[in-house]
């Protein structure tokens, strides 16, 4: 079948993906607008189904008569690409912020990161403060407003107390500055910011709401999650909110996990994830969308310090930390084992590569050293790293190193698995970050 031939050709993209991108096709759609796929992504997805194209220059991609033909008769279903697109945008509100969005002229600026929402993200994302119950009411800071939200708001009468912009862009603060005047609004404040500069006192802990849209870089959105949380205040202020988006990629999945793995250090609860939220004009490296994170704070949240020391935060700057790839790494103590097993050569082979079996992990090559005291060191070479297992017959134990450049398949269930292999309840395990 068609579905399951091109699902080969394209790891990483489900059935009701490759299913809907057949569909955006059929209608004659942009399959970056509709998806939000990065453009890799599609351009591999393009070479799939090369046969059933014109042949076109570019990235354009337009299915043949016949194609289209063969695709009719498959009744084909549409995939929701987002959640959020079943947030209806409000159409009033919609062309009055597209005349305001048309008076700034200026264009977005590359070295800084901006690439400006579309006219229907940026009042969505005004909508989804508001229908949060976010906004009436609260003091509000938007770090970086290259997509006017705070416009937004006041145009959907948000209500907010106070609003605050904080942006490295004059020209951008002074448009709004200008506008909010014009428009009789005298609760918004500008303030001239980069996030690579200290907080200043007076703003810490004074917010109850903060919308962030940062650089897609690891070192980015660490920077200016850590001055959200400044100026929520941390953990003590609990159930604060900070509206924080981040690029998308179905290729690299293992770019959300960083952005977890610090959610998790600061103890920041992820309220809703909602995937393809904002959609932008031109970023096509990360489909032109990004998925937008609800967070909220606890009494246990601290305000994260990540070790900067001028890392760059720029997409566009070159650094080689930015591209280290992702690393899976666990250390297990085990004890309670047989000294017979632990001193055959045979079945302590026979388990460890059952262990490698259940987990997934794909090996390429195998040393194993042999001491006077009938103890074994087992080297594993795997196709995405290492697995090192030294054995203690005298001590009833041994040490599992394993270190992975993907995700461990079926992680919870690592204990359980050596539990069952080596029959013992006695384990030590560290997931190490």
């Amino acid at each position: 079948m068609l579905i399951e031939k091109l699902k080969r050709a394209n790891l990483g993209l489900s059935d009701g993906e490759i299913e809907g991108l057949l569909f955006v096709l059929l209608s004659d759609g942009s399959l970056i607008k509709a998806t939000g796929l990065p453009k890799e992504t599609l351009r591999g997805f393009k070479k799939s189904i090369s046969p059933y194209l014109e042949k076109k220059d570019g990235d354009e991609v337009i299915l043949t008569e016949t194609a289209k033909k063969e695709l009719r008769q498959l009744g084909l279903r549409p995939y929701l690409w987002s959640f959020g697109d079943l947030m209806v945008c409000d159409k009033e509100v919609a062309q009055k912020f597209a005349l305001v969005r048309a008076e700034y002229k200026k264009r977005a600026s590359r070295e800084i990161d901006q690439f400006y929402a579309t006219v229907e993200t940026s009042v969505k994302k005004a909508q989804v403060m508001i229908a949060r119950g976010e906004v009436m009411g609260k003091n509000i800071a938007l770090i970086g407003d290259d997509d006017l939200v705070s416009i937004a708001l006041i145009l959907l009468e948000g209500g907010f107390r106070s609003l605050t912009v904080f942006d490295v862009d004059n020209d951008l603060l002074s448009f709004i500055e200008a506008k909010t005047a014009s428009m009789g609004i005298d609760n918004v404040r500008t303030v001239h910011y980069d996030c690579r500069e200290e907080l200043k006192e007076e703003y810490l802990g004074r917010f109850d709401v903060v919308l962030t849209d940062p650089p897609y870089t690891r070192y980015g959105a660490e920077l200016f999650l850590e001055r959200s949380l400044e100026m929520i205040g941390g953990g003590g202020f609990a159930n604060r909110k900070i509206f924080f988006f981040y690029g998308n990629s179905s290729r690299t999945p293992e770019k959300f996990l960083k952005i977890q793995e610090i959610l998790g250090k600061v103890n920041l609860v992820i309220e809703d994830k909602i995937n393809n939220f904002a959609h932008y004009d031109g970023a096509e490296s990360i489909g032109s969308a990004s998925s937008l994170y609800i967070l909220k704070s606890l009494a246990s949240t601290a305000v994260y310090k990540g070790i900067r020391k001028n890392r760059k935060i720029y997409t566009y700057e070159t650094e080689k930390e930015e591209r280290f790839p992702f690393v899976d790494h666990v250390v297990v103590k085990v004890f309670g084992v047989s000294t017979l097993l632990l001193e055959s050569k045979r079945k302590m082979l026979g388990l460890l590569n059952e262990f490698c079996r259940t987990h997934r992990l794909r090996v390429v090559d195998t040393k194993i050293t042999e001491f006077k005291g009938k103890g074994f060191t087992f080297v594993y070479v795997l196709s995405n790293s290492n697995l090192t297992v030294h054995t203690w017959p005298e001590h009833n134990a041994l040490h599992v190193d394993l270190i992975t450049c993907s995700p461990i398949f079926d992680k919870p269930s690592l204990p359980k698995t050596i539990s069952d292999l080596f029959n013992t309840d006695s384990i030590e395990i560290n997931f190490v970050e």
